[in-house]
């Protein structure tokens, strides 16, 4: 799930071509790569958070609750599909800082 995520947000990007890659995608890692590294010695982001809301039980991808108009605030499954893997398996999860509330 990591990895199907990464290569949908670099499908979003305008990259140049690498003349040296073997085909479009792994020039697309070498950028993903690239880009992680200047994160990684970057500054600290303090309010990073994960999404906490959803996640889905097939796959454990993380993701916000989007509530319909017609929902039903107690209902911990609902019409939702995984952006991920597009099963429908997508649940309301419990933060672990809630959990003991």
């Amino acid at each position: 799930a990591r990895e199907f995520s990464l290569v949908t947000a670099s499908r979003s990007w305008n990259m140049r071509a690498q003349p040296v890659a073997c085909c479009r995608f792994h020039s697309a890692v070498k950028e993903l790569r690239g880009s992680a590294k200047r994160l990684a010695n970057g500054k600290c982001l303090q309010t990073f958070r994960c999404f906490e809301e959803a996640q889905c039980s097939k796959c454990g991808i993380l993701s916000l609750w989007l509530a319909d108009e017609d929902d039903d605030e107690d209902d911990d499954m609902g019409p939702r599909y995984c952006a991920c893997c597009r099963g429908r398996y997508i649940r309301k999860v419990v933060p672990p800082s809630r959990a003991s509330l």
